[in-house]
C-alpha cells in the first residue's frame, strides 16, 4: 500500500475551510461550520487541563472510636473470613461497614458496625440482593448469608 498524502490537521482544516467557502451560501453559515469544526477539533485533539469545580456536600461526621475499637478487638481481620494483609506502613488493613447505612439513619454504635475485608465490604455494597442479615438472639450470634455461604459470629444485641 503507497501513501499518497500526509496532512498536518491544522493545513487540513485550512484547505477544508477554503473549500467550505466556496460551497457556502453566505457569511453566517461559514462561519457555524467553522466553529463546528474548531469545537471538534478542539474537544477530539487538544487535551485539556484538568478542570476544578468549587461544590458544597454535606457529610455525616464518622466517629471512629467504635470503628477503631471495633478492629482492635477483631484483630484488624475479617469478620466473615478472617481476612486481612499487612500493608506497607506495618499494619494490617480491614475495613468498617455499617450494616444499616448511616445515609438511611443507620447508628454508630457496635451493633450496627461489621469488620470486613476489602471484598465482602465491597459485596455489601453492590451485591446487596444477595445477602441477608439475622439476628438469633435466642444464641448471642448474627448470621449473614451471602450466596449460599452462610457467615456465624458472636454479638451483643
Amino acid at each position: 500500500m503507497q501513501i499518497e498524502n500526509i496532512y498536518e490537521l491544522p493545513d487540513f482544516l485550512d484547505e477544508y475551510l477554503v473549500d467550505v467557502q466556496k460551497r457556502t451560501i453566505n457569511k453566517i453559515e461559514t462561519e457555524t461550520i467553522f466553529e463546528g469544526i474548531k469545537h471538534d477539533y478542539f474537544e477530539d485533539v487538544i487535551i485539556p487541563e484538568n478542570e476544578r469545580k468549587e461544590v458544597t456536600i454535606k457529610r455525616i461526621i464518622r466517629y471512629q472510636r467504635v470503628v477503631n475499637e471495633l478492629k482492635k478487638e477483631h484483630k484488624y481481620k475479617c469478620q466473615l473470613c478472617g481476612d486481612t494483609f499487612l500493608m506497607d506502613n506495618g499494619n494490617y488493613y480491614c475495613e468498617a461497614h455499617h450494616i444499616k447505612e448511616l445515609s438511611n439513619n443507620g447508628t454508630q454504635d457496635k451493633t450496627n458496625v461489621l469488620i470486613l475485608c476489602p471484598k465482602h465490604h465491597r459485596m455489601f455494597h453492590y451485591s446487596k440482593k444477595m445477602i441477608t442479615i439475622t439476628n438469633d438472639t435466642e444464641n448471642g450470634k448474627r448470621v449473614i448469608t451471602i450466596g449460599n455461604i452462610t457467615y456465624s459470629y458472636p454479638v451483643i444485641l
